[in-house]
């Protein structure tokens, strides 16, 4: 059995966060992108059933 390896030893790592002022996401552009989204998908639900139907008949 082969003898295990001890990791060395890292010094110690020191993290700092700073905050970050921004303006407010634009709600409007955010709602059109999300409408977009639902809507190809309930598109791509439609053309999926559609072809469900078409091959069971």
């Amino acid at each position: 059995m082969a003898a295990r390896r001890t990791k060395a030893a890292r010094p110690e790592r020191r993290f700092f966060v700073e905050g970050v002022r921004r303006e407010s996401p634009d709600m409007r552009k955010l709602s059109k992108a999300l409408l977009a989204v639902v809507l190809a998908e309930r598109q791509r639900q439609a053309e999926d059933e559609a072809s469900e139907a078409r091959d069971s008949v």
